[in-house]
């Protein structure tokens, strides 16, 4: 293959893995378009179904910002914040961050503004309080770019693992060399002994000649030993 094969090849590889981690599984299967309007529909059901689903909520805001969709993205990023509380004000900080271009700047200063109750016809939970001042600061000191790391650890402080790994192995496809994003995913592998999505992902990075970290075989020992 040529070099420059190659090269667009790892680049639909990585915009496909981005894709299917943002995009539910469901909306294929039902035969829904997922850039259609349909799509956020479902996405919002689940929501409503399933509050304290994190990716779903974070699904819907992506829907949201990609389709340009002002008031449901408020909607969305408001009903997280809702949801979590006081909890979470650094990943309220990344998205908020992130999907400020997409904001007016009332809806900003309003997700911004503590103690301040708002919603509009878009919004599903309506009885909290927007989070602290803190917030404030931390959307001045975030970068809008998002880190899967970053993402992972949102997902690990609220337990729920699965949605961790997926994170850090979407991240490995776009940044096979970080070492901190192996390490962390080796660490959920064993801790949740996942042995079949280990050896599945240990392959995968091997044969497309990544440098891996001393832990991969350590890992790999490691569930050997309990396997035999």
């Amino acid at each position: 293959m040529l070099q420059s094969d190659f090269g667009l090849e790892t680049a639909r590889t990585v915009i496909a893995a981005e894709s299917e981690f943002w995009s539910d599984a469901r909306l294929a299967a039902f035969g829904i378009d997922p850039d259609g309007e349909q799509a956020l529909n479902v996405l919002v059901f689940a929501v409503r179904k399933q509050p304290a689903d994190l990716l779903g909520h974070l699904r819907r805001i992506y829907r949201c910002y990609r389709s340009d969709l002002s008031e449901q993205l408020f909607a969305a990023l408001l009903d997280l914040t809702i949801i979590l509380g006081g909890r979470g004000s650094a990943l309220r900080a990344r998205l908020l961050a992130a999907c400020r271009g997409k904001l007016s700047a009332a809806q900003a200063a309003a997700l911004l503004k503590p103690g301040t109750r708002v919603a509009n016809r878009y919004t599903l939970f309506t009885d909290g309080m927007l989070g602290s001042s803190d917030l404030v600061q931390q959307v001045r000191r975030t970068d809008t770019q998002y880190d899967y790391l970053a993402l992972a650890n949102d997902f690990i402080e609220y337990s729920q693992l699965s949605q961790a790994i997926e994170a850090l192995e979407t991240g490995l496809i776009q940044q096979p060399e970080r070492e901190d994003l192996q390490n962390s995913l080796l660490e959920l592998y064993r801790s949740t002994k996942n042995a079949e999505r280990f050896r599945r992902q240990y392959r995968a990075l091997s044969d497309a000649g990544v440098a891996l970290v001393d832990g991969w075989r350590q890992v790999a020992v490691y569930f050997d030993g309990i396997s035999s």
